[in-house]
């Protein structure tokens, strides 16, 4: 029997307002309203947002049985400003009635009216929501694929996100596939995520088209794609991939050679991936080249195969990937290329004997010595041997006529553990009529020494000291070739002390006197230019570059302390850094990417800034073909030319100052400027206006974290221009380089450990809304999107085996995670029990 009006009105009432004493009359009366024939949804859609379940699972039963058209717009409306986990439990409920014409009233809803509304947008939003929340069904699809075709990134993404819970049929698949070229990143690469995991086989031209292009999670799930695919392919389907191992991105070519070698017949592979290279040319074909050797054991048999080859440019493209293995399978077929008819095969053959130090190989490598073209290899190959069978032939080299010669010979006598070769190194450090090849016997005399802990004659010491500081060459360079020969990083030049070195974290003073005021003054003034001695005495310091010819180049401080004039000399290798010398983390190589943006390399004074923005120079001069400004004070790497123009400006020489350089550097067609240190705030302002103005800026600032050189940054500026130049920065900002130099497990050497923020999304609002106490939890939980804290990088070195556990515990912020690490002996000492 069908309720009168009134008491429809009266059960809703009594049920909205709960005015009712238990259950079994809340169900009487929401029975009741299933007699009602004046009902409709607008009286009982609210019921669907209750977080009562008897209200929704009855609401349900109403509607569903009412099949109202007004159904979803009177829901939109009461939607309005309800709770999130209600809305998503009133709209699953609604979509799981199947209430015909529901999803076509969707974009109906939509459609942008004739007069657009704060209320109209608001309901469009709403029904956007909806659309979310609904269950995956084949009549809101369309929907989606249509909201899904514009509008920003961010939202398009998110309804994409709906799309990839569909079914993937082939119509669906090509739509996929049309996104991957879609001109907003995010969109592309959630069409490649889900091609990846959906769609693989179909889509593997399209993988390894934008694999380089990926950002690194996509680029995981691409790989994994590939390499699936690959299992099953023929040796032809590593064609597809070979290009890519020309790539200037580090992790792009360690991809390609985890797909190939999960093919079923990797030897094959590596044999065309060989031949391969010697398509390449230059140092595109050493990257490729270090690319196939990190896989070791998996790729050794083949490339031995290959050194027998017919065609030349394959035994060539062979010995180079063999030249990175100590592998005492090498050594038979290598020997054998030491006959070869290409001059370059031999040398290289001669190299690579050298680094497997085997026995075997002293014989022919002493017949070698005969071979014009192959005698420097050879010696130095026998140098590295140091078998004593060797010292005869190279003994007699001793006496040629050429001082290189001499030198070369001597480099590799001084591995020989013997005693003759000591005595013979003296007699030269005396005698020889070079003055070169003085100074150099005398510093490999002084490395034996320190080597085998022994003392020398020191009237030989002085005698060879004096003989080698004469024809009018400045003092000085004896003690800074020396410092570059022995591996030391900086020389000291102090009032009252003798020469000092740092070899690692570690000063080493020299035997002999101390140098007195007159002596550092003249052998300073010895080598600083008339203007710049009087720079010295206007500002009683001085920064400069010192280059010496064929010892290459130092960067210098001179400075006044109470008992005169005093130096600091730091070697600057011959040869700019690559990522890979140094360690950097291989995600870094998105920066060569980069269009316009901020990049600041940070660290405490003396943790290697300088080289690590050397390295991401010489990244951008391996990629790019464009033009980079630099600014540096003083210029230390002289960055050669590869692919990029590279404009080197000296402050203080080219430059008055940074923020000078940079104001003219807006004038000159930089595509990347790279400022030597963020000074002041004029240069910070000018480099986030040049990072916001579609530039790439790499800059260094002193922090000792990357958390810490955002406040540092945002904090030198007046508290009323910190605002503006949080917004600037929190656009601008792409990636922050913290590191720190750690003693190397083995050997008087230093490794970095690095800490790298990534300019996201959520990184960006913590800057702009001054949260950046915030920074350090963010960048733990995104190391998938390429970031890691300086705990994180402990635990890597730690765990390839290339810092100390103990000084991975000293160097941690949390010392607690590293505890397990180190003996109970260590850590009862540092907590100082």
């Amino acid at each position: 029997m069908a309720l009168f009006q009134s008491d429809t009105k009266t059960a809703l009432k009594r049920l909205a307002n709960k005015e009712f004493g238990s259950a079994e009359e809340r169900d009487a009366l929401l029975e009741s309203l299933g007699a009602a024939a004046d009902l409709r949804a607008r009286d009982i859609i609210w019921m669907l947002f209750r977080p009562d379940r008897a209200f929704r699972d009855g609401g349900a039963k109403l509607l569903q049985r009412l099949r109202d058209p007004e159904t979803l717009s009177v829901f939109v409306n009461e939607a309005k400003a309800k709770p999130d986990a209600a809305f998503r439990a009133a709209a699953a409920t609604l979509f799981a009635l199947g209430l015909p014409g529901l999803e076509a009233e969707l974009p109906k809803l939509l459609a942008t009216p004739q007069k657009e509304t704060k209320e109209t947008k608001e309901t469009q939003e709403l029904v956007r929501r909806v659309i979310l929340e609904a269950p995956p069904s084949r009549g809101l699809e369309p929907v989606l694929w249509q909201l899904a075709a514009s509008g920003r990134g961010e939202d398009r993404v998110t309804y994409l996100a709906k799309l990839a819970q569909y079914d993937l049929d082939e119509r669906g698949g090509a739509r996929w596939q049309k996104l991957v070229n879609d001109p907003d990143q995010l969109v592309r690469e959630k069409a490649l995520e889900v091609l990846a995991t959906r769609a693989p086989m179909s889509s593997i031209p399209l993988f390894v088209q934008h694999l380089p292009l990926a950002g690194y999670n996509v680029q995981q799930l691409l790989i994994a794609a590939l390499t699936r695919a690959a299992a099953t392919q023929p040796p032809e389907f590593a064609d597809q991939l070979l290009p890519l191992v020309a790539s200037g991105d580090a992790a792009t070519r360690t991809a390609v050679m985890k797909i190939l070698l999960g093919m079923q017949d990797p030897a094959a592979v590596v044999k065309r991936y060989i031949r391969f290279t010697k398509t390449l040319a230059g140092f595109v074909r050493d990257r490729a080249i270090e690319s196939v050797r990190a896989f070791g054991n998996q790729v050794i048999e083949p490339t031995i195969e290959l050194l027998s080859d017919p065609d030349e440019s394959v035994r060539a493209a062979a010995i180079a990937v063999a030249s990175g293995f100590e592998d005492p399978r090498v050594v038979p077929a290598t020997i054998t290329l030491l006959k070869d008819p290409d001059w370059w095969i031999r040398i290289a053959a001669a190299e690579t004997l050298g680094r497997a130090k085997d026995a075997r190989a002293v014989e022919p490598l002493i017949a070698a010595l005969a071979d014009p073209d192959v005698k420097w290899a050879a010696v130095e190959a026998l140098g590295h041997i140091a078998d004593p069978r060797a010292l005869s032939a190279l003994g007699k080299m001793l006496g040629d006529a050429q001082p290189n010669v001499r030198i070369e010979v001597m480099q590799a006598l001084r591995n020989f553990n013997h005693p003759q070769v000591v005595l013979a190194l003296r007699q030269i450090a005396t005698n020889d009529p070079d003055r070169q090849v003085r100074m150099r016997a005398l510093d490999i005399v002084e490395e034996i020494e320190r080597r085998d802990k022994t003392t020398g004659d020191a009237a030989v010491r002085n005698e060879a000291l004096v003989a080698r500081s004469v024809q009018g060459e400045p003092v000085l360079h004896t003690y800074l070739i020396h410092t570059r020969n022995s591996g030391a990083s900086d020389f000291h030049l102090s009032v009252g002390q003798p020469p000092i070195v740092r070899v690692a974290a570690d000063l080493l003073r020299a035997q002999g006197e101390a140098f007195t005021a007159e002596q550092t003054r003249s052998m300073l003034k010895e080598i600083l230019t008339p203007q710049q001695w009087e720079v010295l005495d206007t500002n009683q310091q001085i920064d400069f570059c010192y280059f010496i010819p064929q010892a290459g180049r130092y960067r210098g401080n001179v400075f006044i302390d109470h008992r005169g004039y005093n130096g600091v000399f730091r070697v600057i290798p011959e040869k700019p850094p690559t990522m890979m010398d140094l360690g950097l983390p291989t995600q870094l190589a998105d920066i060569a990417d980069f269009h316009q943006g901020l990049v600041l390399v940070c660290g405490p004074s003396g943790s290697g800034k300088s080289t690590t923005l050397a390295a991401l120079v010489n990244l951008f001069n391996e990629t790019r073909s464009h033009h980079v400004l630099t600014m540096e004070d003083p210029v230390e790497f002289v960055h050669p030319f590869k692919n990029c123009l590279i404009n080197q400006r000296e402050v203080g020489t080219h430059t008055r100052s940074f923020a000078r350089a940079l104001r003219a550097a807006l004038r000159e067609d930089p595509d990347v400027i790279v400022i030597g240190e963020l000074r002041d705030n004029e240069s910070v302002g000018l480099a986030l206006t040049a990072a916001e103005t579609g530039h790439v800026v790499l800059g260094t600032l002193n922090s000792t974290s990357a958390p810490k050189a955002i406040d540092r940054l945002i904090s030198s500026f007046p508290i009323d221009e910190q605002p503006q130049i949080r917004a600037s920065l929190s656009e601008s900002l792409k990636y922050v380089i913290a590191q720190r130099l750690l003693p190397a497990k083995e050997g008087r050497k230093q490794v970095a450990a690095f800490e790298i923020l990534k300019g996201t999304g959520n990184i960006a609002n913590m800057i702009r809304d001054e949260k950046t106490f915030q920074i350090h939890s963010a960048m733990q939980i995104g190391k998938s999107l390429g970031m890691q804290t300086f705990d994180e990088a402990l635990r890597d070195l730690l765990k390839r085996d290339q810092i100390t556990a103990e000084a991975a515990y000293m160097a941690a912020m949390k010392k607690e995670d590293f505890e397990a690490f180190v003996p109970p002996e260590f850590l009862a000492q540092a907590k100082g029990y």
